[in-house]
Parts: structure tokens; sequence; C-alpha cells
């Protein structure tokens, strides 16, 4: 019998639950519902019927595995509140609101299933993939999605030298950048192909979870952005200058006191809303950024929620009128009516926040330290925590082997400078003080809790003590660093200045440095930044294929990544590094998964770029207690997925 691929099972599965109805139609024999906050609208004529406003086959949810949650159908209405300490950026929100071309069910499951697309398949060589786009399904602002969208965003976007001057390595052959682009082919009004030279069995995950890329990466709204583009200046516009008299005011806006041609790329960039920016108040989606260039309607989306404002700290985002989901009695999700998101000062106060019942789900911040605190406070505060699997490796430690002050070259990129590091690291110590014993020691990494052995290398290297007792470089330049980060969850101060402590026994100069996330973006970019801890998904996760490349290697990655544009070429092992990691996406899960991942944890635990003391560290899930749908296990990030599906009992 002939060997049938993983995804190719995951897509004839997926062929016969929709002809069930499972993440497909419901059936023509039941009634479309809708939340009764919509009811004045239809009834005035301001919105369609419900009916009119759902694709002609709509999408079940399946984002959680069954036996993670017996789902019920539930009632609409209702706020959830979430709290973030990000300017900007809201994470549990993105997540929970984020929704990608397919789907990939607990996050960390095999089957991929439709999710703006009706369905796809695969041919057995895993070279051509085919989508049929759902019919009737149309953007928030009411507009139809179709091929005109898939044709703007691939000709005109991805394909556009000038709009996009590097295709993305996962849109090549192979998923790798030196691999030809793919190659779109339309094969009626609905239904589109993208070809590939060679076998691709990751990219439908890619298309479904990997890196959080979302329907954005290929499906814009036409109707809108094409206003924006230079390639339909004459068109819609009548000549170049009156393009260039239309994008002035935007360009203003950011800060351009004339607008070019030559600036058209950014200008529009900005214009052009992401999935990453559905939390990002600066963006055109509230509608604030542009405001004063006469810029009045939101951007329109296929979310679930749509931010319709955002002042004093607190974003709104209100329902979808449009949004393609329902359950199995009809009802069009999401259950719930609004979602706001309000920024407070710094961790400390997030915590306070859950403590105090201001917020109704909290994953990103709620770390398993505060564990006691949250169960102490679940009556007062109408909370419930839960501990389930986190997907990340937390307060994992990052190297920045291209910082370019000398005695860093000198000390860092030699690999004794790292395992001395790693041997002076008592994982015990963070797992008990820091995690409560809820995970497990990395047993690839050599933590072993040994400053001797540490001491005894960093004097093999040369490193002495100088006078004021710290050591210096083995060229005798005065050597210390800082360990970065953003304070993104609660657990990251404490390990950093456990990290501290090990190192300074050591004879180490080293401080701990908090930066905003914004400014620590321009540092890394601008190669700034020594060392870095934070949250990174590598094994549990594979098919993010997040190894934080940018943060250990900038420069080999941006060399690698941008077409070459530097000076900074990565020696060949990095080179073989990263085209192990892409070919995780180009190969069967099963063999990525048993074959590849174990190299790519083996040649980092003998290089030490990073540094992960802990693996299976379990996180915290604060929910409010009086919503319905909340899963029971899996990874923790998945609960997220279910956000359209909560509901308050």
């Amino acid at each position: 019998m002939k060997k049938v691929s993983a995804l190719l099972v995951v897509v004839m599965l997926t062929t016969m639950l929709t002809t069930l109805g499972w993440g497909g139609a419901i059936g023509e024999t039941v009634a479309y519902k809708q939340s009764p906050i919509l009811d004045a609208k239809v009834a005035s004529g301001e919105l369609p019927p419900v009916e009119e406003r759902l694709p002609k086959v709509t999408k079940l949810p399946d984002e959680i595995l069954p036996e993670y949650l017996t789902y019920e159908n539930g009632k609409y209405g209702g706020t959830i509140r979430f709290i973030t300490s990000q300017v900007r950026w809201d994470a549990d929100v993105f997540v929970g609101m984020n929704e990608a071309f397919l789907t990939m069910e607990s996050a960390a499951s095999a089957v991929v299933t439709p999710n703006i697309v009706e369905s796809f398949e695969a041919n057995e060589e895993q070279t051509e993939f085919t989508f049929k786009l759902r019919e009737g399904l149309k953007w928030s602002d009411g507009e139809p999605v179709t091929m005109e969208d898939i044709r703007f965003t691939i000709n005109d976007f991805v394909m556009n030298e000038t709009l996009n001057p590097v295709v993305s390595a996962w849109m090549r052959d192979g998923g790798i950048m030196t691999g030809d682009p793919f190659t779109f082919e339309e094969i009626d009004e609905w239904t589109f192909k993208l070809k590939f030279k060679v076998p691709y069995g990751g990219f439908a995950v890619h298309l479904s979870i990997a890196g959080w890329k979302g329907y954005t990466e290929l499906l814009k709204p036409a109707h809108f952005l094409k206003r924006f583009h230079p390639d339909y200046a004459v068109e819609i516009h009548g000549s170049e200058e009156a393009y260039i008299d239309f994008m002035t005011p935007y360009a203003k806006v950011m800060g351009y006191e004339t607008f070019a041609l030559t600036d058209v790329f950014k200008v529009f960039e900005q214009i052009d809303c992401t999935n990453w920016e559905i939390t990002d108040v600066n963006d055109v989606l509230t509608s604030v950024y542009f405001k004063d260039a006469g810029q009045t309607e939101n951007f329109p989306v296929l979310y679930a929620w749509v931010m319709t404002s955002s002042a004093n700290g607190v974003s709104t985002f209100e329902r979808n009128p449009y949004y393609h989901k329902v359950d199995s009695s009809g009802q069009q999700l999401p259950y719930v009516d609004t979602l706001t998101s309000t920024l407070v000062e710094n961790m400390e106060m997030v915590q306070m926040k859950y403590i105090s019942g201001e917020a109704d789900f909290g994953r990103e911040s709620a770390t398993i330290d505060n564990i006691t605190l949250y169960k102490e406070n679940e009556a007062k505060a109408g909370i419930t925590a839960y501990v389930t699997r986190t997907h990340t490796n937390p307060t994992d430690i990052m190297f920045n082997v291209n910082y370019p002050d000398p005695a860093w070259q000198e000390v860092a990129t030699d690999v004794r400078f790292r395992k001395a590091l790693a041997l002076a690291i008592d994982p015990e110590e963070i797992l008990d003080s820091v995690y409560k014993g809820f995970g497990s020691v990395n047993p690839y990494y050599p933590c072993e809790a040994d400053p001797d052995a540490a001491n005894a290398l960093l004097d093999e290297m040369g490193m002495k003590i100088g006078a004021d007792g710290y050591r210096t470089s083995p060229s005798g330049l005065p050597f210390s660093w800082s360990i970065y980060h953003n304070n993104e969850a609660n657990d990251i101060i404490p390990v950093s200045e456990l990290l501290v402590e090990f190192w300074s026994e050591l004879g180490l100069k080293v401080d701990i440095k908090f930066i905003e996330s914004a400014s620590y973006v321009t540092m890394r970019e601008a190669n700034e930044v020594t060392m870095r801890v934070a949250w990174i998904h590598t094994t549990q996760l594979w098919h993010y294929l997040d190894w934080f490349l940018g943060e250990w290697a900038p420069m080999w990655n941006f060399w690698w990544t941008k077409g070459q544009q530097n000076d900074w070429e990565p020696p060949q092992e990095i080179k073989d590094f990263y085209l192990k990691v892409e070919s995780l996406m180009t190969v069967d899960p099963e063999t990525a998964v048993n074959e590849i991942l174990p190299e790519l944890v083996g040649f980092m635990g003998e290089n030490l770029y990073i540094i992960e003391p802990l693996i299976d560290v379990q996180q915290c899930v604060i929910i409010n207690s009086g919503i319905g749908n909340v899963p029971t296990g899996g990874v923790g990030i998945s609960w997220n997925f279910a956000m359209e599906q909560f509901f308050y009992k």
C-alpha cells in the first residue's frame, strides 16, 4: 500500500469532517441567530439580516481538541476585560483574536483544518496546495471577500519588489531563502492554487499557526488598499500627481514633510493593518493615527472583534457582525459582545488587577510563581486560577554574539565562556524559588550549579580578576554586560536576579536593565543589546521555528533573512543551522519532530547561544469563574483560541 503523508491524511480528514458538518456548514435546517446587540441595526437597515452576513459555508469552531473542551452552545452578552503592561500591545487579545488562513487544533496538534478558506488540499507530492474561498464571506465593513483580494495581495504586494523587497522564506520553495517564490494560479472565481517546485509538507502549518502569521499574509482588502497603492495611482486618482496629493496628508502624519513615490513603502506599510497590529492603537485600524489625514473608516478585518476606540489607556473591541463562525445551534459567534484592554504601569500592577477582580482573563502575564496569591484571592476576585502546560521555554538566556564591543567579541564568542555561565547556574534553585517546583531541569544544557568548573574555564580563557574584583577579557580589557528584559512576565526579574548572583560569584560584572519594548526593538536592530532573558518557543511548539535568531545573532540573522544586505555573513555552521531550522517545515511532522528537532536541540546544547535551564514549566491561566467553555488541558496558549466561544453562564 502506498504510504500517505501526514499532511495528506489531515487534508482527507478535513474533507470528511466538512462533509459531516464539523468545521463547515451546520446544515440548511438550522436558522442562524445573532447577538441581540445587533437587532436594532438590522431593524433600521444599517445591517443586513444575519443570514446575509454569513458565508454560504460557515465555520464551526474546532480550535480546541475535544479531550480538552466539553463544548456548550452559549448565550450572548457581556465584556471580557484584559490587562496589559505593554504599550500598544496585548498578547492575550492578539492570540485570541488572530485568525489564520487555516487552523491548528490546540496549538500543538498535527490536525490542520480550514478557517478563513472553506477548504484546502495538497497533492500527493506536497508541492501544490489548492484553496477554496468561502463564498459570501465579508470584511467587517460588509464588503465581500473575493478572488480580487487574493490576487491583489499576491500580485501587488507579496510579489511587488517596491512594497515587499524580499519575499519571505516560508513563501519560497522548501521554505528557504534560496528557493524561488511560489507560483499563484487562479482556478476559478473562488479557487486558487499555490505551487512549489519541491516538496513542502509544512506549508499548511505555516498558514495555520507557525509564526502567528494570520490571514493578512495572503489576504488583504483590495477595495480599501488599492487607493493607497502606487500601481493604481493613475487608475484611481487620474494621475501620479493626484495620487501624491492624496497620500501627502498620510505621509505628514508619519513625519514626512513632503511625500514622493520613493517613500511609498513606509507609508503603505503603516496604512496596511497586519495581524500584528490588532492591538496597536496607533494603527489605522482605530482611525486614530490617520485622523488628521481625513481617514474616518476603520481598516476592514475578519476578526471576531474590531477595535472601535482607544482612550485613557483603555482599548475597546466590539463584535464583528460579519464574523464567519457559528455554533451548532446556528448562533453567530462570538458570544461575548465586547473586549477591553487596559494599560497599566507595570507587571506588579497587572498582578494587583488580577487578584482584585478587575480582569476576566489572564494568561500571558499570569505566572506560576504567583499561584498561591491567585488561589488565595479566587473567591474575592471571582476568578479561577488554572495550571496547565506552557507553550514556551520561560526565561531563556540569549547571548548576542554579534555585539561589536571588542571585549565582548573576545569573550562571548568563545564557547568556553558560554559554557562557564551555564555551569554556574543552579537550575534547581530557579525551579524551586521562582516556579514553585512546577517544571523540570533541562537535561540538554550543562546547568549544574558548579562554580568551580565554571571558574576553571574562565581561568583557562585567560580572564584574570583585576584590582576591582572583576574579571577582564583575555587581553586585559574591562569586561561587563547587561541583561536586558521587557518585564513581559512576572518571572523575568527574579530569574535575572538569580543569574546575576550566580555569575557574580565567578567575578563577572553584570547588571539588569529594563527597557520598554518599542525602545528595545530599536536597540536590537541597532545591535546594541548584549544579552536578553525572555520566553521563547523552541521545542514545545517546534513549528514556530522560534529559535530567537534575531536575538543571539541579530546581524547574522539580518544577513540571512534580508538577502545579504550587510557585511555580517554567518559562518558555515550557522548557515547550516538556519537551513536545518527551515527544513523542519519541508518534511512531514513525524520526521521533523523525531529526526530534525533533536539535531537542533543538540546543536544549541553544544554551542550554547541560548541557555535553557528548565523545561516543562507550567503556567497559570486566570479566568472569570462565571465564564463557560473553559478548556481543561493542553498547551495554555491554546485556551486563548477559545475566546470567541467563551460566554457568561
